[in-house]
This record gives structure tokens, C-alpha cells and sequence, in this order.
């Protein structure tokens, strides 16, 4: 009979949620054990969070290998009618408050808790319109540039410039949904920019900014202008 690796109740440990095992490790007055619980925690949420972004950017890589620009684009209006439009309608219907709170949780997932190969790391700055996120780097897509994944034998650029790569030829595919999920798409279903947003004029070193106004009637007209659209009340 072979070695048995796990007893029983170290089995029954490893399938338990992380977070889980920490809150119970403060409960019981075990802050060192809660805080190596948390450690851990970073890192798995780190390897998942990039498996799922390379592996998106491996399809939509495969989408434009063998349909073109055209079909990365097709691919993202699909997919988004489907995944997306809710979820932009219920943000229209929410308070813009606690919007900007998710916002702002939605980043700090994205930057992986600071961990991993050049992590992700973002500010907000309030002003009177609005509140702007710059991020440097964004923690998926420009991760990817800055990790090297769109070199030889990586993932794909796009040919042309198109209204959904800010109007810039060879743009990274994986960011090219961010055109369709923040601006061109909710422009369509709701009126107006959901997270109007500038991608980085250099991807090794300039910021990606969103910015998620107030009142949303005060998003400037080229979130708009870029797309040939304009304002409206989504209907």
C-alpha cells in the first residue's frame, strides 16, 4: 500500500478558504498565523488573477490570428452584450458613491495585493467633478506589456488603428476590450461612458487613468467624439 501523504483533517484544511482560517486564527488570538494566513492569501489570488488575464489574452490573440482586426472586434461586442451590459445597467441605477467604493475594490483586485512580477499599483484624486484613478501599472493589461508577454512568440498587437484602440495602430489586443467596456458600449446602452478612461501613451512607463465622474453629464464630449457618438439617454 503506498505512503499516504494527508491525514484526513489536513485534507479537510487545505479545502477551506483561506480567509477563513485567518479570521478564526485572530479569533483565537493567533495574529501571527492570521497574518501569514493573509500572505498566502495575496499569492494565490495572484496566480489565479494572472492565469485568467494571460488566458484572455491568448484568445483574443488566437480570435485575431485567424480573423483580423475585424474579428477581435466582433468578438468583444458578442461577449460584452452578453457578460457586460447588466451590470452597466445596474451601475447607471446605482449610487455613484458607492460605485466609486467598488471602483476602487475592483483596482485593488486587479493590482493582486502588490505581489507578483511588476505588480499593480494604482492612486485616486478627488476633485470637484470627479475621481480619477491613474494606474502604473494597470494590473492586468499593462502588466502583461511590462512582463514581456507581447514579444516574439506572445500575444498579439492590432494591425490598424481603430476607433477602439484610441485611434493607434499596433495596440495591445488584451486592452482593447477596455475601449468596448468602458466608452463604445455603454455610450450605446445607456448614453454615456461608464469609466471614460485614457490608455498609456507609453506602455513601459506612462499611466493608464479612468475616471468615474459625479455627475455624468459633465464627461467631456471626446469620450464621444472618438467613437463618432453622442450623448443621449441610452434608449
Amino acid at each position: 500500500m503506498a505512503e499516504r501523504w494527508f491525514s484526513d483533517e489536513e485534507l479537510g484544511e487545505m479545502a477551506r478558504p483561506t480567509m477563513e482560517r485567518a479570521i478564526e486564527a485572530l479569533e483565537r488570538g493567533e495574529a501571527d498565523q492570521a497574518a501569514r494566513l493573509c500572505e498566502e492569501m495575496k499569492h494565490e489570488s495572484q496566480f489565479m488573477h494572472d492565469l485568467l488575464v494571460d488566458g484572455i489574452a491568448g484568445l483574443i490573440s488566437f480570435v485575431k490570428e485567424r480573423l483580423g482586426d475585424e474579428g477581435v472586434e466582433e468578438a468583444w461586442r458578442w461577449s460584452l452584450e452578453r457578460s457586460w451590459r447588466r451590470p452597466v445597467e445596474t451601475i447607471a441605477e446605482s449610487d455613484r458613491r458607492e460605485v466609486a467604493k467598488a471602483l476602487a475594490a475592483t483596482w485593488r483586485a486587479h493590482s493582486t495585493s502588490g505581489v507578483g512580477p511588476q505588480p499593480g499599483a494604482f492612486e485616486i484624486a478627488e476633485d470637484d467633478e470627479k475621481l480619477t484613478f491613474t494606474m502604473n501599472p494597470c494590473g492586468s493589461g499593462q502588466r502583461l506589456w511590462r512582463l514581456g508577454r507581447y514579444r516574439e512568440g506572445g500575444w498579439g498587437v492590432t494591425d490598424e488603428a481603430h476607433d477602439w484602440t484610441y485611434g493607434r495602430p499596433g495596440f495591445p489586443l488584451y486592452c482593447t476590450h477596455c475601449a468596448f467596456m468602458n466608452e463604445v458600449l455603454p455610450i450605446r446602452w445607456i448614453g454615456y461612458p461608464v469609466y471614460p478612461s485614457d490608455p498609456p501613451d507609453d506602455f513601459d512607463h506612462d499611466p493608464c487613468v479612468w475616471h468615474w465622474y459625479k455627475d455624468p453629464a459633465d464627461i467631456p464630449t471626446r469620450h464621444f467624439d472618438r467613437y463618432g457618438l453622442e450623448r443621449s439617454d441610452g434608449s
